[in-house]
C-alpha cells in the first residue's frame, strides 16, 4: 500500500508509530543497560495527543510532520528494531516486526521524497528554512532531523541534481550535533563522517556542473573517479576542515549564491505562487444564477465568471458537508480509495501514460445514494447540461505534496481509437470541480494558458467547458493542480461528456452563452 498519496491514509502511520512506541515503552524496562540510548530516541518521538480523527487529519497534513513520519517508518524504525534486538529478542520486538510489515514501502518514501522536493521547487523554498519549520514564510511547531535531510540530498544527488543536494547536506550537518548525533551514529548508521564525504562529492559536482552544463555521459564517469578521489581517507582530513571553515557562513550566503544561479520560474510556478494579477473586464461579473434551471427560480445560486472564451465559472457555498462526510466516510471505512497518477501524456493507442502517484480516489457510481443523486442535480442545476446516462462522481484526496500536471480534460477523439470513450457518450465537453475542503496553503487550480487561478474553498464549484461551440478541443483549457504544501485537499470531480448534451449544448452566440450558464 502506497500511504504518501493521500493525507488521509498517511493517518493510519500514526497508529503504527504509535503501536511501536507502546511497545518500545515496555523493551525499555527490560532493557536497563540500553536505557539512555534509548531513550534518547523515546524522546524525540514526542508529539501533542492526537485523538480525533480530525486532529490526526490536520496534523498529517503538515508535510513537516508527514515526511519525517514517513521516512522514520521507512528508514529509522527497522534499525532500531534490529538494534533492540542485539542483546535479547523478546514479545515486544516480535509485535514491532509485525507492524513494521505495514510500514511505507520504498516506493511510497520516493514518492514522498517527490511530494516534498516538489513543495521545495514549486514555491522556491530553502532547506534551512523548512529545515526550521518554515512553510510560505510561516512558521510551524515541527521541524526536520538530519537523517531526513541526508534522504532529501542524497534523493537530489541520485537524479543529478547537485545544487539541490548541497544545501540539504549542509543542514544535515548543522543537525549532526550531540545529543542526536550519538543516535544517528548508534542505530541509524549515519555517521558525521559519512555526511561530510556526500557533501563534498555534492560540492565538486555541483561546481562542475554550473560551470559545464549538462554532462555528457563520459564526462560523468570522470567526475565520479574524481569526487572518489576527493573524499579518499587520505585527504579527509583536510576536506572536513574546508568544510568546517566553509559552515562557519551565514545560512543567507548560501540562499543568495544559490538563488543567482537559479532559472526563471515557469508560467506554472508563477502561477501556483500567486504572482498572477486578476482579471478585470465588464463581462467578468458576480450574479445570483437563476436562468439555467427551474429550480434556481426559487433558489438561485451565486455565481462568478472567471473567463468567458472558454467559459470558466464558479460557483460558490454549492457543496454541503452531509455530502461530502457521507462520501468521505464511504470511502475510508471500505477502504476502497485506489491510488491516482497525473496523466500528461498519451501512447500511440491512446491510452495515457501513468507518470507520478499523486492522489487517492474512488468512483462512487450508483444512483442510489442521497448525496450522489443530490450533488449530480446541482452540478445539472450549476451548467445546464444534461446528467442523465453519466452520475460517475470522484472523490479525491491528495497527499504529500500532491499535484496534478499540466494537461487537458478533452482527449481529441479523432486521434484516438474508434471505441474511445465510446460507453461514456463522446468527449468531455466539460469539466465540474467541488472543493470539499479549505486548503491554507497550495492546492490551488491553475489555468496556465488564461493566467487564471483559483484557490480551493470549502464549498466552492468551479465548472468550466473543454469544447468551443463548434464542438473542438479548446486548448486552453488546459490547466494543474499545484502542489499541496498545508492542509488536505479533497474534491469531488465530475466529466460531462458531449452526446448527452444534444439538446441542451450550449449556443455559439456570446450573449446567449452568457444567458445560458
Amino acid at each position: 500500500m502506497i500511504y504518501s498519496t493521500s493525507v488521509m491514509s498517511m493517518v493510519k502511520l500514526l497508529d503504527i508509530e504509535e503501536s511501536l512506541k507502546a511497545n518500545l515503552d515496555v523493551y525499555v524496562q527490560e532493557m536497563q543497560s540500553k536505557l539512555d540510548t534509548i531513550k534518547l530516541f523515546q524522546d524525540s518521538l514526542k508529539r501533542e495527543t492526537l485523538t480525533t480523527l480530525d486532529q490526526k487529519e490536520e496534523y498529517m497534513a503538515n508535510p513537516l510532520n508527514a515526511f519525517p513520519l514517513l521516512r522514520r517508518l521507512n528508514q529509522d524504525w527497522p534499525k532500531w528494531v534490529r538494534y533492540i534486538k542485539l542483546a535479547i529478542a523478546t514479545k515486544k520486538t516480535k509485535e514491532m516486526e509485525v507492524h513494521l510489515k505495514s510500514a511505507p514501502s520504498d516506493d511510497d518514501l520516493k514518492v514522498a521524497l517527490k511530494g516534498i522536493t516538489r513543495i521545495e521547487e514549486f514555491y522556491d523554498q530553502h532547506a534551512a528554512d523548512l529545515t526550521k519549520g518554515i512553510l510560505l514564510g510561516r512558521q510551524f511547531n515541527s521541524s526536520f532531523t538530519a537523517p531526513d535531510c541526508v534522504a532529501l540530498a542524497d534523493f537530489h544527488y541520485n537524479q543529478t541534481k547537485y545544487s539541490g543536494s548541497t544545501h540539504w547536506y549542509r543542514m544535515a550537518l548543522r543537525l549532526h550535533t550531540l545529543p542526536q548525533g550519538e543516535l544517528y551514529k548508534k542505530v541509524l548508521g549515519l555517521k558525521r563522517k559519512m555526511v561530510y564525504k556526500k557533501y563534498a562529492k555534492a560540492l565538486l559536482k555541483e561546481s562542475i556542473t554550473l560551470d559545464k552544463g549538462k554532462p555528457t555521459p563520459l564526462a560523468m564517469s570522470e567526475w565520479n573517479i574524481l569526487a572518489k578521489e576527493v573524499v579518499h581517507k587520505d585527504n579527509y582530513d583536510n576536506v572536513k576542515n574546508l568544510i568546517d571553515e566553509y559552515l562557519t557562513g551565514e545560512e543567507k550566503i548560501f540562499q543568495d549564491v544559490a538563488a543567482q544561479s537559479k532559472r526563471k520560474p515557469s508560467k506554472l510556478k508563477r502561477g501556483c505562487r500567486g504572482e498572477w494579477q486578476r482579471k478585470s473586464s465588464p463581462e467578468l461579473v458576480c450574479r445570483y444564477n437563476k436562468d439555467t434551471s427551474a429550480f434556481l427560480k426559487i433558489a438561485p445560486l451565486k455565481l462568478e465568471f472567471l473567463n468567458m472564451q472558454p467559459l470558466i465559472v464558479l460557483y460558490h457555498e454549492v457543496l454541503y458537508e452531509k455530502e461530502f462526510k457521507s462520501m468521505r466516510d464511504i470511502a475510508i471505512f471500505n477502504a476502497t480509495m485506489t491510488d491516482g497518477w497525473t496523466y500528461v501524456d498519451f501512447d500511440k493507442e491512446g491510452k495515457p501514460k501513468p507518470q507520478d502517484r499523486v492522489v487517492k480516489m474512488i468512483t462512487f457510481q450508483g444512483t442510489t445514494a442521497s448525496f450522489t443523486l443530490s450533488i449530480n442535480r446541482r452540478i445539472a442545476d450549476m451548467s445546464g447540461l444534461e446528467m442523465h446516462g453519466n452520475m460517475g462522481l470522484y472523490l479525491t484526496n491528495y497527499g504529500l505534496g500532491g499535484h496534478f500536471g499540466k494537461h487537458v480534460d478533452y482527449v481529441e477523439l479523432a486521434k484516438r481509437p474508434p471505441d474511445f470513450f465510446a460507453d461514456l457518450g463522446g468527449d468531455r465537453i466539460a469539466t465540474a470541480l467541488l472543493y470539499a475542503t479549505d486548503v491554507p496553503l497550495g492546492g490551488t487550480t491553475v489555468f496556465t494558458k488564461l493566467k487564471i487561478s483559483v484557490e480551493p474553498k470549502k464549498g466552492n464549484a468551479l465548472i468550466w467547458f473543454n469544447l468551443d461551440h463548434a464542438g473542438q478541443p479548446d486548448p486552453l483549457t488546459e490547466h494543474s493542480v499545484c502542489p499541496v504544501v498545508m492542509g488536505s485537499r479533497w474534491t469531488i470531480s465530475k466529466w460531462i461528456h458531449e452526446r448527452q448534451q444534444v439538446f441542451k449544448k450550449p449556443c455559439s452566440s456570446n450573449i446567449r452563452m452568457e444567458n445560458a450558464i
